[in-house]
């Protein structure tokens, strides 16, 4: 029993906090997004009809030029046709439950029909779906660090702009603390005063902190650099101990190393490229200090490579194989002729699309064209038949 009360308990609150989380939810209030979305649409429409009604696009028109069509009904039922167009789900609803407060703003407010006016009538004063700038929430309370420089200009305020949001400030890479005026690890403050502070990356030898610009102001060196006392932390050459495999050479990188392989000519190398090797590998010989593949189909001694009937030579870097000239097929370690009906279905394989469809026509022709010759013989006997007299039948 304790259990079942137990369950039925737990449920009981899982049902409280989706009710409450349903009722939050359906008290949101509207969306600013949405509200800007109108906005824009309103500047596109002014534009929009500017241009089509007069002048042919001549957009040196002014709206005071439009006449009574600048403030027309005409006009605004043209613009309000599109205050939705490529706008989201919610803005239909939005515009119709606030239908009014357009026709108010173009009729009644005696403010100038531009974007921002529009803007702030609309959205902030009215539909209550956003905020001024640097101001955030039910209320529209200033973002932190005030709304004139909010963040100390080194990050984002939550919700700006919009009634959402926890008005606190989304620091930029390097900046750190509730306004965004202290310095992150790996960066020193080149500039502070109480309007602004400007931090800087330190240099890339540095562990952690740094006092300024430069390897000699880190507080400590990054692993693969070591202090020296007169130019501070300085790369360690890590290629100097040789902790390379065989056939690979080192490469010191800032605070680090890598190990590339050999140029394939190479047995053994001290940098890229065949004219560093320390010897060269079979298949290759040196020559102005580089090592050079040997052709070993043309060089000395070629004459007994691939002598088998049907087999040609081949030369690869550092090597060669022996391949089966064409019209010939592999057979063992030689070759043999490739039969004829493979060569024949290699051919018609090989015929491009429309070369193929070509024959397959002029085969169809020539069996249409020769008549089937027990139908001619036929005929010819009905003929024959159809001309003798009746008094020979």
């Amino acid at each position: 029993m304790k259990l079942i009360s137990l369950a039925l308990t737990f449920v009981t609150f899982l049902l409280i906090v989706s009710v409450i989380h349903a009722k939050k939810k359906k008290e949101k209030g509207p969306q600013c997004s949405t509200c800007k979305e109108i906005v824009r649409n309103f500047a596109k429409g002014l534009e929009r009809t500017k241009k089509s009604n007069y002048g042919g696009g001549n957009t040196d028109w002014e709206e005071s030029r439009l006449g009574q069509y600048a403030n027309s009904e005409v006009r605004l039922t043209e613009i309000m046709d599109d205050l939705c167009s490529d706008a989201g789900k919610e803005c239909p609803q939005m515009l119709e439950a606030h239908e009014e407060l357009v026709e108010e703003f173009w009729f009644n407010s005696g403010l100038a029909k531009v974007e921002v006016e529009f803007h702030r009538y609309f959205c902030i004063e009215n539909v209550k779906a956003c905020c001024p700038n640097n101001t955030f929430g039910p209320s529209c309370k200033a973002c932190t660090g005030g709304a004139e420089r909010p963040c100390k200009e080194n990050g984002e305020c939550d919700g700006q702009g919009t009634r959402e949001g926890s008005g606190k400030c989304k620091c930029k890479l390097g900046y750190s603390g509730k306004e965004c005026d202290s310095c992150n690890d790996g960066y020193y403050e080149d500039h502070k005063n109480d309007t602004h502070t400007v931090c800087k990356v330190c240099h890339i030898s540095c562990k952690t902190s740094c006092s300024g610009d430069g390897p000699n102001t880190c507080d400590e060196c990054k692993e693969g650099w070591k202090n020296d006392e007169n130019t501070g932390c300085q790369d360690i050459n890590e290629c100097s101990d040789d902790p390379c495999k065989e056939n690979e050479y080192c490469s010191n990188t800032q605070g680090s190393y890598s190990c590339l392989r050999c140029n394939v000519a190479c047995n053994g190398c001290a940098g890229p490229g065949a004219d560093k090797c320390a010897e060269c590998n079979d298949g290759y010989l040196q020559k102005d200090m580089e090592c050079l593949d040997i052709d070993e189909c043309t060089s000395d001694g070629h004459e007994g490579r691939c002598t088998l009937e049907g087999q040609k030579c081949i030369n690869t870097a550092g090597s060669f194989k022996c391949i089966c000239q064409a019209g010939f097929v592999k057979d063992g370690d030689g070759c043999k002729l490739k039969p004829k009906e493979e060569e024949e279905e290699e051919e018609e394989a090989e015929l491009k699309p429309e070369e193929k469809e070509a024959t397959e026509r002029e085969e169809d022709s020539d069996n249409t064209s020769k008549p089937d010759q027990g139908t001619s013989e036929q005929e010819n006997a009905s003929k024959t038949t159809e001309d003798t007299p009746k008094e020979e039948l």
